[in-house]
């Protein structure tokens, strides 16, 4: 069940609208952009992040991409994301969803499969319990998967204009070559919830291809 589907018996249109990719490939920038292009088409939108969202969220996200907290084991690291995600759905985004409001994410659980599971090699067989019973029942309605290939996502990390790395930047080409990989088997086994765009291209034309791909998404769940 969607988090469309959470809402349908009230006659609403909310949606949760997940925006994906490896560091560096752009989302943060497209999620705003769609934004106000739904805006200007009438929605009443949100926008939040993952981790963080929340007050308790962002304290968690602190933790998370403090470059000094090289002792973080992954089990914990996982761990923490998935107290971020939980609190960040029952505080924020099923909230929103269910008075008709499109939520845009950056970042949600598929982030975790990509990182954790194919980036950090972690057997996610430990949280199946918990994903099955407090996340699955709301995956994104729709997810935007930004491509772009991890040597060019180091690059575009290096030039950014910032004071220092947080802890994912500093992370190595073998890392980031490991959650493209899952992030493209995740957009293969659910074609009809990913939209898959080549992030390479310039700002302007990745969003138009955004909003191409979206409209149809759109106009299918009305």
């Amino acid at each position: 069940m969607t988090t469309s589907q959470l809402t349908m018996d009230n006659n609403l249109s909310g949606l949760l609208i997940t925006f994906e990719g490896i560091d560096g490939c752009g989302k943060t920038t497209q999620l705003y952009k769609i934004r106000d292009w739904l805006e200007h088409q009438g929605y009443k939108v949100q926008c939040t992040r993952q981790p963080g969202g929340t007050s308790i969220g962002e304290k968690i996200r602190a933790i998370l991409l403090d470059p000094a907290n090289t002792h973080l084991v992954a089990k914990s690291e996982l761990l923490l994301y998935l107290a971020d995600r939980l609190q960040h759905l029952h505080e924020q985004i099923l909230p929103a969803v269910s008075t008709g409001q499109v939520v845009l994410c950056d970042r949600f659980h598929d982030a975790t499969v990509a990182y954790q599971g194919y980036g950090r090699q972690l057997n996610l067989g430990g949280i199946q319990s918990i994903v099955q019973e407090w996340i699955a029942p709301y995956l994104p309605d729709v997810t935007i998967l930004l491509k772009i290939a991890p040597e060019m996502a180091i690059q575009r990390i290096q030039q950014r204009q910032q004071v220092e790395e947080d802890r994912l930047d500093q992370e190595s080409l073998a890392f980031f070559q490991r959650v493209a990989e899952g992030y493209a088997t995740l957009a293969e086994a659910e074609p009809n919830r990913f939209i898959c765009v080549d992030a390479t291209d310039s700002i302007d034309n990745v969003h138009r291809a955004i909003v191409a791909a979206l409209s149809k998404c759109l106009e299918a769940k009305q």
